[in-house]
């Protein structure tokens, strides 16, 4: 199973459920604008891969992003996000 979260990094408690999602087996696949280097060290391991765009609110940098991840992991089964 392969799930994509926008900004898995905000809010700040937000990887707990990254992190149970991935100790079940799901690929946990992050889209963020924050640089990885900025993000929690609890969110980096609770993640599978961590795509960097520059600007959530451009279409095509996101539609790539989760076009890759399908690519690579295969079908993408959810996308979750709180932004």
């Amino acid at each position: 199973m392969n799930v994509i979260f926008i900004s898995p990094h905000f809010p700040l408690y937000y990887w707990n459920f990254c992190d149970r999602l991935k100790k079940r087996g799901v690929n946990v696949l992050g889209i963020g604008d924050a640089s990885y280097d900025f993000i929690s060290p609890e969110c980096k391991t609770s993640l599978t891969e961590y795509y960097k765009v520059n600007s959530l609110e451009n279409f095509d940098e996101v539609y790539r992003a989760v076009a890759f991840f399908a690519y690579k992991y295969g079908k993408i089964d959810w996308i979750e996000s709180e932004n």
